[in-house]
């Protein structure tokens, strides 16, 4: 299976939680798409930005964290963030028999250990790192438009979402899907239009921070998105991926 689409299915009650293709590269990882950096000049960051620069309850760093964010060197925040996203693509794996674990495990355990068990680890070993060298982060949890259309026939559809991460980078807020590693440089936050068919749910520093703590928590909440959903709420935002953290 292409690495890029590998799937999590979590089994929970009866349905199941896909959080859109989980991809890690065990180890291989790919090289940075050639950037000059020196181009990007960072600006102060704002007051009310500031607050996500500290950890919540599941992202405190911890030895493991530090360590890794000791080898972590840029002229500014974005050389940082590509340095960052290209660490967890090289160093960590995934391991389909932790699916279960997914938002119950904290970011400090998942660099002592250096896996995955699926999207949700995943970007929240990134979004970790992206705030320990100093940039402001956070995730974006989003239900599939598709999905819950389906879910309104039919309750045991597969439950279908994605994870962002929101970073601050030169003087505005873009866009990260750490699964591709793609940047959004026309970032709209404030619209609940999401790229490929996803909707906004929630945000936050972490998921414990938001109240999920486990996967069924997080399904019964998307179900919850869905039931009170209407199609005609999405529209294909209409920004642009205009680059690639190295694919």
């Amino acid at each position: 299976m292409n690495p890029l689409r590998l799937f999590v299915f979590i089994a929970c009650s009866l349905s199941l939680l896909t959080l859109s293709a989980c991809a890690v590269t065990g180890g291989t990882g790919n090289p940075l798409k050639a950037t000059d950096f020196s181009q990007y000049t960072d600006g102060p960051i704002p007051a009310d930005t500031s607050v996500w620069l500290l950890a919540g309850k599941q992202t405190r760093p911890g030895p493991a964290i530090a360590d890794i964010t000791n080898q972590i060197a840029g002229r500014n925040r974005r050389e940082r963030l590509y340095q960052a996203v290209d660490y967890i693509w090289s160093h960590f794996h995934y391991e389909r028999g932790l699916n279960s674990a997914m938002l119950s495990r904290t970011a400090e355990e998942l660099f002592k250990e250096k896996t995955l068990g699926g999207c949700a680890d995943y970007a929240l070993a990134q979004v970790a790192l992206f705030r320990a060298v100093g940039i402001p982060a956070q995730v974006v949890l989003t239900a599939n438009v598709a999905w819950m259309q389906s879910y309104k026939k039919n309750n045991l559809v597969m439950t279908t979402g994605h994870v962002f991460i929101e970073v601050y980078l030169e003087n505005k807020w873009y866009l990260v899907d750490p699964t591709y590693r793609f940047l959004y440089p026309h970032y709209d936050r404030t619209s609940k239009n999401y790229p490929r068919g996803e909707y906004f749910v929630m945000r936050g520093k972490d998921y414990w921070e938001l109240g999920l703590f486990d996967v069924p928590a997080l399904v019964d909440t998307f179900h919850a998105q869905a039931l009170n959903f209407h199609r005609d709420q999405y529209q294909e935002p209409a920004y642009a991926l205009d680059d690639l953290l190295g694919l």
